[in-house]
């Protein structure tokens, strides 16, 4: 008998497998929005390799602690990443909830395999992954002049804090020029066009540069769209490639843009992502508040915003204390 993804509040007689089981609960995840298909690609890989050989033919009720435990201990001793025993412990501890939860299973033995993890290694801190207000204009300056085409894409990242789904999937009739925004309501997920993450859709206010940049790419858009005779659904896109006039994909830009141009401006490896945190980082150095930020990332909370980046904001408020004197005469 199969455990669906949204199990009913009855007991089944017989449990399947761990591996069917599980594998079924991963793409009801997915087709619910709850998952996307990135991160349900890497977790079925990391626990093919990783669970599935020591508990994967195991019946769900009958797996422990210990053994799942023995998995992650697997893992340390090898030497793999923290980002691997991730791979293996977050949808094991989710799906055994939404057991606990539907009343399939009492116990959820991957609630606590902290033990088992042991001391995880600090993520690398925010300031090694953004770049600086130096280094931004030399990444655009490098970005002209090896891929032009490319540089409002990067721009967007800057200014805008997209990721970089968000900024391959856009419409032109995402963008308003007259409130000054832009409208994400899509990302691009492998070559899936889907809701952005966590289903939240958000305005983003354009910086004056950043709809100057925009405009500038519409026009360029629909001139070369008329000289390749672009289909209406090719003519839609913001950044569609030059040869198919389709949506970017993620692998070569990666390989043939971003990393040479990395190289050319002589900085730093750091993923595309880096871009947004840089967006970040540089409305909180200026002085924006915290929830405007939370706002424009689409974060899902405010503590997710002050986790990644309130370390940022305490030089800002130090000069504050000495302003206290004033109250004790």
């Amino acid at each position: 008998m199969s455990v669906p993804s949204h199990a009913p509040a009855t007991t089944p007689t017989t449990f399947p497998t761990l591996r069917v089981a599980l594998e079924e609960w991963i793409e009801g995840q997915v087709r619910v929005g709850d998952l996307r298909e990135s991160t349900a690609k890497a977790y079925r890989s990391r626990l093919r390799v990783w669970a599935y050989p020591k508990v994967g033919d195991l019946p769900v009720d009958q797996v422990t602690r210990e053994q799942l435990g023995a998995c992650i201990r697997a893992i340390r001793e090898a030497g793999m990443s923290g980002s691997i025993v991730r791979g293996i412990r977050n949808p094991l501890r989710k799906f055994y909830e939404s057991l606990v939860e539907t009343r399939v299973l009492s116990v959820n033995p991957a609630a606590d395999l902290r033990y088992f993890v042991g001391r995880s290694k600090a993520p690398a801190h925010t300031s090694s992954q953004f770049f600086t207000q130096a280094e931004g204009p030399r990444l655009l300056e490098a970005m002209r002049a090896l891929h032009p085409r490319w540089a409002t894409f990067v721009l967007t990242g800057l200014l805008g804090g997209l990721r970089w789904g968000e900024i391959a999937a856009p419409h032109v009739t995402d963008l308003d020029f007259e409130k000054g925004r832009i409208h994400v309501q899509r990302t691009i997920s492998g070559r899936t066009i889907k809701p952005p993450k966590n289903n939240r859709t958000r305005h983003v206010v354009m910086s004056p540069a950043l709809a100057k940049a925009l405009r500038g790419q519409i026009e360029s858009m629909s001139l070369e769209a008329s000289v390749k005779n672009w289909t209406t659904e090719q003519r839609q896109l913001v950044f569609p490639t030059a040869i198919a006039g389709g949506p970017l994909k993620y692998t070569y830009f990666v390989a043939k843009v971003w990393k040479p141009t990395l190289s050319r401006a002589r900085l730093p490896y750091r993923r595309f992502h880096a871009t947004r945190h840089s967006f970040a980082t540089w409305l909180l150095s200026d002085g924006a508040d915290i929830r405007f930020v939370q706002a424009q990332l689409g974060h899902a909370s405010i503590s997710m915003t002050s986790d990644t980046y309130g370390h940022l904001q305490a030089d800002r408020h130090e000069h504050v204390v000495s302003r206290l004197d004033k109250y004790v005469g």
